[in-house]
């Protein structure tokens, strides 16, 4: 989404996880997705790739100028991989714990509501995590609630009735080319998330 935002060309080469070849292996030495290949140099983990094409290609900013606003930034990015991410994975390692899963659910309604309450009920610029203009911050969590869909599907998560804001980001995003480009359909989410519930068990 960020190479598309920031109109930076680039060939997509997909990879079979479950059987990596050699070459991956030498260009991902954790053998992880995503891992880009830009001027010789390999750069892993999702957020540096994002942090390093910004910093590199600045034809299109996607942060704030303002230090005290890309240090929020920043820190909404820590929320989404240390809170939100945590719980949402919790989801998958207490799959048939009926109890730990109410508990699960809970947790995160009351994080999406912190969000909206924190976040969107405070920006009055815009649609988007800091306001009018999409950043880093969005594309940050887009991914991660595109699975939104398989939460609710494998666990009966809902949106929060309180998440109104949260909703309408969602709606902005989904608008964006770069969004309808690489969008992963809910199905294809719900048989990685049952896949991986196959191997945790």
């Amino acid at each position: 989404m960020l190479m598309i935002e920031k109109e930076l060309p680039f060939e997509l080469t997909e990879v079979d996880l479950s059987n990596k070849p050699d070459w991956f292996l030498k260009v991902s030495p954790y053998g992880k997705v995503p891992v880009i290949v830009d001027d010789g140099e390999t750069i892993y983990e999702s957020a540096i790739i994002n942090e390093y094409l910004e910093e590199k290609y600045r034809n299109i900013s996607m942060m704030p100028e303002e230090p005290i606003e890309r240090a929020r930034a920043r820190i909404w990015m820590d929320y989404c991989t240390n809170k939100y991410l945590v719980l949402s994975r919790k989801l998958l390692v207490d799959n048939g714990n009926e109890a730990l899963q109410i508990e699960n659910k809970k947790k995160i309604k009351d994080s999406l509501i912190y969000i909206e309450r924190e976040c969107f009920e405070k920006n009055v610029d815009g649609p988007f995590w800091l306001g009018s203009e999409i950043s880093l911050v969005d594309l940050h969590y887009a991914p991660f609630f595109e699975r939104f869909g398989a939460f609710k599907e494998l666990f009966g998560v809902e949106w929060p009735e309180e998440c109104t804001k949260i909703q309408n980001w969602w709606k902005a995003i989904q608008e964006r080319d770069s969004y309808k480009m690489t969008v992963l359909p809910t199905d294809a989410h719900v048989d990685l998330y049952r896949s991986l519930m196959r191997n945790i068990s």
